[in-house]
């Protein structure tokens, strides 16, 4: 037979295991792990424009070497050409005359690459300006990441804790109860997804909220103290 105390120990039991819930409900959505999330997505952004720098960055670096390599080129051709000029190699007017135009082409197209190297140097440096720039938001970024993963880990460990204390209090209410209430408890908490027990009050049980019909309700209150709630299937107090 169910005794008045076994129903006071129902109802603290559910109060227990409902802040148990409560307690577990904000260790799962604690701000503080949003807001590392949302520094974390930021952090990802920035490294990721971070290798598109790098990559632009190898790119110039390929480019310059490529025109650097070209400027020489250009330049022994060019020295070679004078020199054959001055070396007495060449006897025809014609050979002479190609040999300069040799010359000036030569250097008009050294002359271009120049401008083209001066180009890629300029683009570098303002490329370097913005890998300052990145490195800077990025060393910012990361001391506020770590304050942010402080602050949650300090936050979940003291949630931690009260949960502890949480289910160490709930446990002597549990066993109180006899074992015949403790499986009843369990399986009417397995089947209302963790909330076993309601009470009538208000002519509704409190924990489906539903208001019961008067045919239901005179069967509730002419009934056993401690019933099956007909619409959610929890347990339910009647009290006196």
């Amino acid at each position: 037979m169910t005794t008045p105390a076994d129903l006071e120990t129902l109802l603290a039991l559910q109060a227990a295991d409902d802040g148990v819930r409560r307690l577990e409900h904000q260790l799962a959505g604690l701000p503080e792990q949003r807001v590392v999330d949302e520094l974390g997505a930021r952090s990802a952004a920035l490294e990721g424009e971070a290798g598109a720098l790098d990559d632009r960055r190898a790119a110039l670096d390929r480019e310059q070497r490529q025109v650097e390599g070209e400027i020489d080129a250009l330049t022994r051709r060019r020295d070679e050409e004078r020199a054959r000029l001055f070396d007495g190699s060449l006897t025809q007017m014609r050979e002479i005359q190609a040999a300069e135009a040799e010359v000036a082409s030569t250097e008009r197209r050294r002359g271009e690459h120049e401008d083209q190297l001066l180009d890629v140097m300029e683009r570098a440096e303002a490329l370097e300006a913005d890998v300052a720039a990145l490195a800077a938001a990025r060393a910012a970024l990361a001391e506020e990441l770590d304050a942010a993963v402080a602050a949650r880990d300090e936050a979940a460990t003291a949630l931690g804790d009260r949960i502890a204390t949480a289910r160490a209090e709930r446990d002597p209410i549990h066993a109180r109860l006899p074992e015949e209430l403790r499986e009843r408890y369990a399986a009417a908490a397995a089947r209302g997804q963790g909330t076993a027990v309601g009470l009538l009050r208000d002519e509704a049980c409190t924990a489906c909220r539903i208001t019961f019909p008067r045919t239901e309700l005179n069967a509730l209150l002419t009934g056993p103290q401690l019933t099956t709630c007909p619409q959610c299937r929890r347990l339910l107090v009647i009290p006196d």
